[in-house]
């Protein structure tokens, strides 16, 4: 098994290094395990296709290291991974459609918006549909907004990004309290 995950990360290594230079939708199975020094059929026993790769990449790197931190935390370590992976993170944005980066950014966002508006949600008038409606919005505005950052080239630093979501959080927070004294 060891050998296994050793050779994933090496085609993952090959990739994200590929990626620097050339968009991910110009490399093929066979540039990539030239690069790395493995056979096609190596690559396709570990992985069904490129994008199979790609995902293992982000989700191996960043994003199943971040499942049971705090939202804070979590903005904190993607938004550095991000930073300091610049031209692999911009090159999949520009060479996947939108669609594809929403689907693929949805889960993981909305993971990370339940943690974020639980405790807006422990106020008792807020029933299972709103819950559900709440978590589908934020979690879509923020996959929106990620792309557009690193679309953007990624001007604001994760403190900044956490303070804004803070500023969201107390108005939110501030609403619904004034909105349960009132009693619509």
């Amino acid at each position: 098994m060891e050998y296994a995950s050793q050779t994933k990360q090496q085609l993952a290594n090959s990739l994200k290094e590929l990626m620097c230079h050339t968009p991910f939708n110009k490399i093929t199975v066979q540039t990539l395990t030239n690069c790395c020094g493995l056979n096609r059929q190596t690559f396709y026993y570990h992985f069904k296709d490129m994008y199979e790769l790609l995902s293992w990449i982000y989700n191996n790197e960043i994003f199943n290291e971040t499942v049971d931190e705090s939202w804070e935390t979590a903005v904190e370590k993607v938004v550095r991974y991000v930073k300091s992976n610049r031209a692999f993170c911009r090159n999949t944005i520009r060479s996947l459609k939108k669609e594809n980066m929403e689907v693929f950014l949805q889960p993981v966002f909305q993971n990370w918006v339940e943690k974020l508006t639980a405790e807006i949600f422990k106020i008792n008038f807020v029933n299972k549909d709103d819950k559900k409606f709440f978590v589908e919005l934020f979690t879509t505005a923020f996959v929106n907004y990620g792309i557009q950052w690193v679309s953007r080239g990624m001007p604001e630093d994760e403190k900044f990004i956490i303070n804004k979501i803070k500023i969201l959080l107390r108005l939110l927070y501030r609403d619904t309290e004034r909105t349960k004294r009132i009693a619509i």
